[in-house]
């Protein structure tokens, strides 16, 4: 019964980390995407759209590493 209970909160506590991780991804892309529009809405006229509205590199390059917990 204890080992199961060990395994349980080892499970419990890689899922709580990897959606944590999750959670702060989609944080940072809703804030980049704020960001992006609001410096175009900022600085270009309404009728051109930015060249570029993702980010140069991938907000989440590491969460695939926390997956492999």
């Amino acid at each position: 019964l204890v080992q199961l209970e060990e395994e349980c909160y080892k499970y419990h506590s890689s899922m709580m980390h990897c959606w944590e991780g999750l959670i702060q991804c989609n944080m940072d892309i809703l804030l980049h995407f704020n960001d992006a529009i609001r410096d175009h809405d900022c600085s270009i006229s309404a009728k051109t759209c930015p060249t570029l509205i993702l980010p140069w590199k991938p907000l989440f390059s590491d969460f695939k590493d926390h997956m492999m917990l």
